[in-house]
């Protein structure tokens, strides 16, 4: 009896896997996208951007220079974008923005200005 049980979950697992496969493995689902642009008049570098857990590292930035991040969440999230400047040593941080997990995804473009400040906005993708 036991046996029979145990064939029959795998002929259901099996033939579950067969009817979605597709829905599983192959659908692709829509993406935010990131994009941190620089327009501080000097190049970045080791920029960083923290969202959902997920980090995404652009080594250098040059100036007027855009980076473009793809990622979905998991759960409600706000960002941290972590940069520094190629002709300095410090270190800058900015926290900020809201990317909900809802069905609608959205661009989150940061432009990093010569003050070291970061204009936030999100818009339809």
């Amino acid at each position: 009896m036991k046996k029979l049980v145990l064939l029959a979950l795998i002929a259901f697992a099996a033939w579950y896997g067969w009817k979605h496969y597709k829905s599983l493995l192959l659908e692709r689902r829509p993406m935010h996208e990131a994009v941190v642009e620089n327009q501080t008049g000097v190049g970045l570098t080791r920029v960083r951007l923290t969202v959902d857990g997920q980090t995404f590292v652009r080594e250098e930035l040059p100036d007027k220079g855009r980076a473009s991040f793809p990622f979905r969440v998991g759960r409600d999230a706000a960002f941290r974008l972590v940069w520094q400047w190629s002709d300095r040593t410090t270190e800058n941080t900015w926290n900020g923005g809201m990317v909900a997990v809802g069905p609608m995804v959205q661009r989150h473009v940061m432009v990093i200005g010569s003050d070291a400040g970061v204009l936030y906005r999100a818009e339809p993708k």
